[in-house]
């Protein structure tokens, strides 16, 4: 069993807040860390990428007093407190007496977060970090592969179980850069700065404007569903979580079909 501080010190040894703060100083916005500390001794958590009346409810099943996010349970301020609203289920996680903790820009950006397991399940056996902070730390990953932008639309599918992607363009891939979750126009500034000259994009939200753009640059670009591109990294992370935490507490993993 952990007290909350505890339990975050197991966290941050895969993924050091520390991260998200040094994205904040370069212009980057998040909320990472402990977002409700009700006191509750850790003895069930429950993974999910985000906080929503289903994961609570599963929480609630579960018997959990803590549950662990990517998207952070309170991202811009908070107005007003509304239990029909968006603040629906962080209220019900306070009403249970549930901690709340959210690793997000810091799990995106980690040595083996999100990011990276966006590459490798994409088919990566090398990455290299488009914009890195220091060593092996950074956002938006690139590789080499020799195949085809419909065999990698395939492949995505399968290794993340969806069917919900999208591929603009076709034809020879001989490089790949992926920007994880809402990375698109990190994409797009990638592109037209040099930092990369991968034939294939792959990212997820893209607006019409920056697909626009990505395609005008002689890109192919492949768009994973927000979901869909995060929830595989962060499940590997339950995962590493769950070994180190075996005989302390009991970790379950929430995913939520209705965006798969």
């Amino acid at each position: 069993m952990y007290n909350l501080k505890q339990f975050m010190q197991v966290l941050e040894g895969y993924a050091p807040l520390e991260i998200s703060h040094e994205a904040i100083k370069r212009g980057d916005y998040d909320n990472s860390g402990v977002i409700v500390d009700s006191g509750a001794k850790i003895k069930k958590v429950l993974f999910s990428l985000d906080l929503s009346v289903e994961a609570v409810k599963r929480a609630k099943e579960f018997g959990a007093d803590t549950i662990v996010t990517h998207h952070p349970a309170i991202y811009t301020p908070i107005k007003n407190l509304d239990i029909n609203g968006e603040t629906g289920a962080l209220l019900t996680a306070v009403k249970e007496g549930m901690n709340v903790v959210s690793m997000h820009l810091n799990l995106d950006m980690t040595k083996k977060g999100i990011d990276f397991y966006l590459a490798e399940g994409l088919g990566a056996k090398k990455q290299k970090i488009i914009s890195e902070f220091c060593s092996g730390i950074g956002y938006g990953r690139e590789f080499l592969i020799d195949t085809t932008a419909e065999r990698i639309k395939e492949k995505a599918k399968q290794t993340f179980n969806s069917n919900k992607l999208l591929l603009y363009g076709s034809g020879a891939v001989k490089k790949v850069a992926s920007f994880c979750g809402g990375g698109a126009s990190n994409a797009l500034s990638a592109v037209k700065s040099g930092l990369t000259d991968a034939d294939l994009i792959v990212t997820s939200d893209v607006a019409h404007h920056v697909l626009k753009g990505l395609i005008e640059c002689g890109r192919a670009v492949l768009i994973v569903p927000h979901y869909v591109s995060e929830q595989y990294g962060f499940n590997k992370f339950y995962q590493e979580i769950s070994q180190k935490c075996t005989g302390e507490i009991e970790v379950e993993y929430f995913l939520d079909k209705r965006f798969m």
